[in-house]
């Protein structure tokens, strides 16, 4: 993979190639942006280029050792650091300080890249802080991030901030078409969901994740209908998926925002995400008022948010499903509900 084939992110790939050819690169960066958008892997084709053995034009090869073994990630050089749990440790930075000790191996900089740096703990963010005061000569550290704000200021002081933007949903549609042979038609569908992500996007090639949007969508269209049991064994089986339940959540979200825009009319100029469930989202919005609509959107971001720790996850659910039970049929259960669910 190289800048050339990296999509939507022109004005990032321009810049970075500027900053290459005038010999002007900054020692840290921060890449902020949704999940699937191309930080991760515009971090990794950088270190591929600043360390590629014939690049020209600001770009890598992809033919050269260095570059094989950045893509096949063996390059001594480039070194990547994950969450260990839910967060990244201070033990991971201290290693990565004794490793910036040293002159790179093989390539001409030593890259770092800190994935997902929101998920440091607050003592690793201090001590990336000792780093970035007094970098190192010959080496490039690359932060990811969801948003700038889930930093340390002190830490973004130091570095050059690169907001990359959402893939427009024509890049998204083109891209499933050419390269996984998605029929226009479902690839225009899948590229709305996707809302500007394109591992997304991906993830709805695999037919267990559409099986599983449909039945989430079912179920919440038809919840009208369902008896409180039905619910609570809904919550019970959902919650057993495990890692899925992210993107489960995101289409919930879908969801309830097609029901708000149709809600308030306005889905003449505001397209739906759930073409396919056009029909369902007209149906079912009548049955609920703007706000309660705003509160389960709150609910849900909620939710998400403590998924990062160790939450009770079928308590949650339970109380979304039943949450949106009471507002679709206007029982008067909200109290009970929050008092239990809190």
């Amino acid at each position: 993979m190289s800048f050339a084939e990296i999509i939507g992110q022109k004005r990032i790939i321009n810049l970075l190639r500027r900053a290459l050819a005038k010999e002007h690169l900054p020692h840290s960066f921060i890449f902020t942006g949704m999940e699937g958008i191309g930080k991760q892997l515009t971090a990794l084709t950088l270190a591929k280029v600043v360390n590629c053995e014939n690049g020209a034009a600001g770009d890598c090869c992809d033919r050269c050792v260095s570059c094989r073994k950045a893509a096949s990630g063996n390059h001594p050089d480039i070194n990547i650091i994950e969450r260990d749990g839910p967060f990244i440790k201070i033990e991971q930075i201290r290693a990565l300080k004794q490793r910036l000790r040293f002159k790179p191996l093989e390539g001409r900089y030593r890259v770092t890249i800190i994935n997902n740096a929101q998920n440091m703990k607050i003592e690793a963010a201090n001590a990336l802080l000792k780093v970035l005061e007094e970098p190192p000569a010959e080496n490039l550290i690359i932060l990811t991030a969801y948003e700038i704000t889930s930093l340390l200021p002190t830490i973004v002081s130091r570095c050059l901030n690169l907001p990359f933007q959402p893939l427009a949903t024509e890049e998204i549609s083109t891209h499933l078409c050419q390269a996984h042979g998605v029929e226009p038609e479902k690839a225009a569908i899948m590229a709305e969901l996707a809302g500007g992500s394109l591992s997304r996007a991906a993830a709805l090639l695999d037919e267990k994740q559409l099986d599983r949007r449909r039945w989430l969508l079912e179920t919440v269209a038809g919840i009208h209908e369902s008896h409180i049991t039905d619910l609570l064994a809904a919550a019970k089986a959902w919650k057993g998926e495990g890692p899925d339940l992210k993107q489960d959540l995101e289409w919930l979200k879908t969801w309830l925002r097609d029901l708000l825009v149709q809600q308030l009319e306005a889905a003449d100029s505001i397209s739906l995400l759930n073409l396919d469930f056009a029909e369902k989202v007209v149906g079912a919005s009548s049955r609920f008022k703007p706000d309660h609509l705003l509160e389960m959107f709150e609910l849900v971001c909620t939710v998400q948010g403590a998924m990062r720790y160790n939450i009770n996850k079928r308590l949650s659910l339970e109380a979304l499903l039943l949450l949106l039970h009471t507002r679709a049929t206007g029982s008067n259960n909200v109290r009970w509900i929050r008092t239990i669910y809190g």
